[in-house]
């Protein structure tokens, strides 16, 4: 699956953030704004209520808190307030919904209390006004002040609030960039680390050579726990010994298999106790348990990691620094024992595999043993023939190999091939052995050894593939053989290519009634029955290997007339076609 890399992540996630803090940050310098406003609004009424209004207040009711007449309140305004000072604009005495006394400034027009606590109007002169209202018991008092200082007060703590809000802003966003990027390299790294684990078990399972799978473990984990040195050992549970399978020397890149036992304590001690080991020992202990130079006399630091499976331990890994400061990381532990852990089974099965295989080749090898006690004793029923199916056998897999044959099929081909006269087995001495030609009765019973061999092999599993050669190896190409008369290409390759071989076997080989022919004539009656007897691409191959391999080439001491041939190889001229009568 295609992650996305963590520059293009933290990007992302940049953008993404910024653009949320921004959002964040406005909103909350609006409210901030509104709340400051108002804030402000509410000071100035308090200000002005109680250190101008309410001793205006006092002074016009003289503390009677009473209903005072109107003449009276005008009386008593216009006596008090010429000495209102300080940043007052105008004092105004309302009173049924009119102005009863003003001092300062022009009233706007239509302008009046109504009930409120705090208004803005433009005067006449174009000047900002605040006006607050505190209300009397039949008359309210206006203060009106200029709105400027109110305004400055409020755009002050407004910016300082702008700039706090801007420094926190920057800090959350720097903030959560470096806590994003320290979380994103350490999600990267770990990332990293599993994906590497998981293709290296992958390469690790896909092969099932012991040797391979040794060293590339030894490989990974000498440079997962960046060590110099790195080394695998598994547990002979016959003898006791822990025996040194593969080591790497990270410095040469050099990789090496062994096959010794070796009887350090540490390795025991992780072996019996089923746990990592990390220790300090001498550099020269070291030498001479592994077998490497580490030079000098000081101390190396030893990693050994267990390779258990089901609490049953296999093996271990075992890795040098060659300086004894340098102590192994927590995570470079971890990162050998999930290697080992993974390594184990891989291990298994390389090792029940190469033991099965071990099994195959000596049960193949006794396969091909019997068939070889088997041709003999054919050899002995007909020693004229004695050691032609071993000849045909290697001859028709050099032949296979020329005609681009694939390899597996080679064994069954060579099977075939010394199996093919198996047949004649069935076949009457008398009729074998008569070195005169055979009647037609004679004919019949040398025909049907093809048939015989099929029936005496056709229920053995592993020589199956062999039946071809077997059934249809006197087939000739151009309809006229034995025992089914095939035609051309409905005769199974393995046949036609035997089919060459065997004849010119035969003809090169000494028997009972004639004598063995010379290579160039043998080759002669090959090329002269190609499209007749013989599939021609095959005849066209094999003069190529013979040519090309002059060793294959039989030497016949007695030249010999072509008029003779070999009935038991199915090869006839056109005149010994035909058994005779």
């Amino acid at each position: 699956m295609r992650t996305e890399s963590p520059s293009r992540a933290h990007l992302r996630f940049a953008i993404l953030s910024f653009g949320l803090i921004v959002l964040t940050a406005t909103g909350t310098i609006l409210m901030a704004r509104a709340l400051i406003a108002r804030a402000e609004t509410t000071a100035a009424v308090r200000f002005t209520r109680s250190l101008v209004a309410a001793p205006v207040q006092t002074a016009l009711d003289g503390g009677q808190r009473g209903s005072l007449s109107a003449a009276d309140l005008r009386a008593r305004a216009d006596a008090l307030l010429p000495f209102v000072a300080g940043d007052v604009l105008a004092v105004r005495v309302w009173s049924g919904g009119s102005v009863v006394a003003a001092h300062g400034a022009a009233m706007p027009a239509g302008v009046t209390p109504g009930g409120r606590a705090s208004a803005r109007f433009r005067a006449a002169d174009g000047q900002s006004v605040f006006a607050t209202y505190l209300e009397g018991p039949n008359y309210a008092i206006e203060i009106d002040r200029a709105a400027a200082p109110i305004d400055q007060a409020t755009g002050a703590l407004q910016g300082q609030f702008m700039t706090l809000a801007a420094v926190v802003a920057l800090l959350a966003f720097g903030l959560t960039q470096g806590v994003f990027w320290l979380s994103l390299r350490r999600w990267a790294h770990q990332h990293s680390r599993l994906a590497f684990m998981y293709t290296r078990g992958e390469e690790l399972r896909a092969s099932l050579d012991f040797h391979e799978v040794a060293a590339q473990i030894t490989h990974d984990g000498t440079l997962l726990s960046r060590a110099q040195y790195g080394f695998l050992a598994l547990f002979d549970a016959d003898t006791g010994d822990l025996v040194l399978r593969a080591s790497y020397d990270a410095l040469k890149g050099q990789e090496d298999q062994h096959q010794r036992a070796i009887d350090e304590w540490f390795m025991r001690r992780c072996v019996a106790t089923n746990s990592t080991i990390v220790s300090a020992q001498p550099l020269a202990a070291c030498s001479q348990a592994f077998g490497v130079d580490l030079g000098g006399d000081g101390r190396a630091m030893l990693l050994c990691v267990p390779m258990s499976l089901r609490d049953r331990v296999i093996g271990a890994l075992a890795f040098i620094r060659s300086s004894a400061g340098t102590r192994y990381a927590s995570a470079d532990v971890r990162l050998v024992e999930e290697l080992a852990d993974q390594a184990v089974m891989v291990v298994e099965q390389a090792l029940l595999f190469a033991k099965v295989r071990s099994y195959a080749d000596e049960l193949e090898m006794s396969y091909d043993t019997t068939l070889k006690v088997l041709m003999a004793a054919l050899d002995t029923k007909d020693d004229a023939t004695e050691g032609h199916c071993e000849r045909v056998a290697k001859l028709t897999a050099h032949l296979a190999r020329q005609m681009e044959i694939p390899e597996p099929a080679l064994v069954d081909m060579e099977r075939g091939a010394l199996l093919h006269d198996v047949g004649k087995i069935g076949v009457p001495d008398a009729v074998l052995k008569k070195p005169k030609e055979l009647n037609e009765l004679e004919w019949e019973a040398m025909r049907k050894h093809p048939l015989l061999a099929g029936v005496m092999v056709g229920k053995v599993g592993f020589l199956e593939g062999a039946l071809p050669i077997l059934l249809y190896h006197h087939e000739r190409y151009d309809g006229a053989g034995y025992p089914f008369g095939l035609v051309g290409d409905k005769i199974p390759l393995d046949a036609r290519i035997f089919s060459v071989v065997d004849s010119y076997d035969a003809m090169t080989s000494d028997r009972p009634y004639r004598k063995a022919m010379s290579h160039e004539e043998a080759m002669a009656e090959v090329r002269d029955n190609s499209g007749t007897q013989f599939d021609p691409l095959v005849v066209v191959a094999f003069e190529e290997l013979m040519a090309s391999k002059p060793h294959l080439q039989a030497r016949a001491p007695h030249p010999i007339s072509r008029d003779h041939v070999a009935h038991d190889a199915g090869f006839a001229p056109e005149d010994e076609a035909q058994p005779a009568a």
